[in-house]
């Protein structure tokens, strides 16, 4: 009888025996078996969660019994949640360890498609700054629409290789890099990830993980803190490579308080605590994580009082559109209006002369001759003032089409701009013509599906 172990690839089982001898079996058993879905809820838009079976390690994650189809779900669109494997959800325990008396500015060096980076939105304050970068351009949109649906004000999109960021100084408190690797943890998920495994591939990328850590710990402030994942068992990908960035670096490891209940296992090396998901064990795909605190004397990063390129500041923004508008700067690029949170500008300006900068603050609106038209942005962001537009609630089947860019009936008689909602949360803005009306969601994010399907709704049934 053919074992189910054959599908793997020899050197992988191999080296899974070796590495975890006493139970490799229920280990590569697993691997066969359904990773299971989850989702982490978006605090100041959704609101939906009793009866739910909650992530222990994670306060806004939730299990869920199967995967619906989540592009008919008016809520998804509007960034109400986000689809994430449940084990890279221990991010919150981590960042719980990071202890700090003034605003942190936090970096996610590889970031796409946003899990990391809208997750680090909600765990820190609003007071903090996330720079959210991706190297990969073709990773860029993807990106974009994650951050901007999710909608916090405080997090910016670069576009950088991890020496520039090094090179820049140390302007960060806390480094996150999910480190690309090769992938041992979407087996379970996508059994296709094995045909693409190889030694070869896993020491090249075991190579191409210390380059990005030898490069950006530049960045890194003194008593700062660095957060390494990846979704590999491999050692030479994990504890191996943090021991080496410790022989290159003064960094010590951070200890991470375990629940029995959630059957993490912790390991040791050489000084470095190491944080092992496994699906045998778990629901959920393979996760390591670790935190280490940089312990060098570097000088401290004293940001120029003045700019060469100055964000170019406007008014036209109605405030009222906004809340606490007196806590944003307002500026216009090109005929966009946007804001930044204004106790961040100077970071945020330091980076716009050191950095490639993608994206910065949250679009307001856009400057058509002498008329403001709201931004889709907007509509987005928990910063909006839904106050301040007529609303108009929708049935998922008209909220479905609207994300369709397609037409339907609308009962109001409002002839202005309003705020298109489902379950109360914003979808977009239209504005009402009388006998129609023009549908302002965005080209590229219109859904593409047959909008006339009708699906359960996962949270009608908690």
């Amino acid at each position: 009888m053919t074992s189910i172990h054959s599908i793997w690839p020899e050197a992988f089982v191999e080296r899974i025996r070796k590495q975890f001898p006493d139970t490799a079996d229920s280990f590569l058993a697993s691997l066969d078996r359904d990773a299971g879905t989850s989702v982490r809820i978006n605090p100041r838009k959704f609101k939906a969660t009793a009866g739910a079976e909650k992530i222990p390690w994670c306060t806004t994650g939730l299990f869920l019994p199967e995967r619906p189809l989540f592009a008919l779900d008016p809520l998804w669109h509007a960034g109400a949640y986000y689809v994430q494997e449940a084990s890279s959800m221990f991010l919150e325990q981590i960042i719980n360890q990071i202890k700090a008396d003034h605003p942190l500015t936090v970096l996610d060096l590889c970031a796409a498609p946003g899990g990391k980076s809208t997750h680090l939105s909600t765990l820190f304050g609003q007071d903090d700054l996330i720079v959210s970068n991706e190297v990969i351009r073709s990773r860029i949109p993807v990106l974009n629409e994650n951050i901007s649906k999710w909608g916090y004000p405080n997090v910016l999109i670069t576009s950088s290789d991890a020496r520039a960021f090094g090179n820049a100084g140390p302007l960060f408190d806390v480094l996150v890099i999910d480190a690309p690797c090769s992938g041992e943890g979407l087996f379970r998920r996508a059994p296709e990830a094995a045909g693409e495994w190889s030694v070869a591939n896993a020491e090249l990328c075991a190579v191409r993980q210390r380059r990005i850590l030898a490069d950006s710990w530049a960045c890194l402030k003194d008593g700062g803190y660095l957060i390494y994942s990846t979704c590999t068992f491999n050692p030479a990908e994990n504890e191996e490579n943090l021991h080496w960035l410790r022989s290159h670096g003064n960094f010590s490891g951070v200890r991470v308080p375990l629940d029995l209940q959630w059957q993490a296992d912790e390991l040791e090396y050489q000084g470095i605590y190491g944080y092992h998901f496994l699906p045998s064990k778990v629901k959920g795909e393979g996760f390591f994580i670790a935190l280490l605190q940089k312990q060098e004397a570097t000088p401290p990063l004293f940001l120029p009082s003045k700019f060469k390129n100055r964000l170019q500041k406007t008014s036209q923004v109605p405030p009222r559109w906004i809340l606490q508008p007196e806590t944003k700067k307002f500026y216009q690029h090109q005929d966009q209006l946007k804001f930044i949170p204004a106790h961040r500008e100077a970071e945020i300006l330091y980076l716009f002369e050191t950095i490639h900068v993608i994206k910065a603050g949250t679009t307001a609106g856009q400057l058509i001759r002498n008329d403001v038209l709201p931004d889709h942005e907007l509509a987005m962001s928990v910063d909006l003032n839904a106050q301040a537009f007529p609303r108009t609630e929708l049935t998922t089947e008209d909220a479905l089409k609207y994300l369709g860019k397609e037409q339907f009936s609308l009962e109001t008689v409002n002839t202005s701009w309003q705020l298109v909602t489902f379950r109360d949360t914003p979808l977009g803005f239209i504005k009402n013509l009388g006998r129609r009306f023009n549908n302002y969601y965005p080209k590229s994010w219109r859904l593409r599906m047959q909008t006339g399907i009708s699906v359960p709704l996962w949270y009608d049934h908690q």
